[in-house]
């Protein structure tokens, strides 16, 4: 089982939001982080998180979250799940094994020299150097990086992305060598959706979720 959900994130006050259905994870992240943008995108991976879960069934709340190993969250009774946000979307993906998830708002500009060396293999840069659609290019091999480090821990960090090397397969499939993962990502407008997981090819549904709780 693999399905993948985002959702957008309108601004709002995490006030509004009753703190009793809320995991002690998602409390204990929200003291942490200062600008009300990104406590409104944390409090929003969250609400998705639930929502998404609904798919398969009700979900207690609150949601018993826990932290393993390399910090990744994980639900003591329910799926694997993996969360992410950028700009105005949260996005989340739910498997009966590991997962990762990634999505990412294309940048204005073009990556710096410093950034495609620190970011990309070799092989990469060629591909980069030749390819017409480098910001979208590079944002696929990105966010096709963070979900397979997210995969098995928290992100990138102790792992050098130019250390992951990716290769694109068929259009919206990629793997990474030396690895049995599996990878999927889709373009949708300015945003790049990345799922990486230990089995199965592609999410059995991906789309939109409207977040709430009553």
């Amino acid at each position: 089982m693999l399905r993948a959900y985002y959702a957008r994130v309108a601004p709002r006050s995490v006030h509004d939001i009753p703190r009793e259905k809320l995991s002690s994870y998602r409390l204990g992240r929200l003291e942490r982080i200062k600008p009300s943008g990104q406590r409104a995108l944390s409090l929003g991976a969250e609400l998705l998180l639930i929502e998404s879960l609904k798919t398969l069934g009700e979900p207690e709340l609150p949601l018993d979250i826990y932290t393993g190993p390399g910090g990744k969250p994980g639900l003591r009774e329910g799926p694997c799940f993996s969360l992410s946000h950028s700009g105005e979307l949260v996005f989340c993906a739910l498997s009966d094994v590991k997962v990762g998830c990634d999505v990412q708002k294309l940048p204005e500009a073009e990556p710096s020299p410093r950034l495609l060396e620190r970011c990309l293999c070799e092989r990469e840069r060629r591909l980069y150097s030749e390819s017409g659609k480098k910001r979208e290019l590079f944002t696929i091999l990105w966010g096709l990086k963070e979900s397979y480090a997210k995969m098995d821990g928290a992100g990138l960090g102790p792992l050098p992305p130019a250390e992951i090397p990716i290769q694109l397969c068929r259009p919206g499939a990629a793997a990474v060598e030396g690895s049995s993962a599996k990878l999927w990502y889709r373009v949708d407008g300015d945003y790049v959706f990345a799922v990486c997981s230990e089995k199965h090819e592609i999410p059995q549904e991906f789309g939109q979720l409207d977040i709430y709780l009553k």
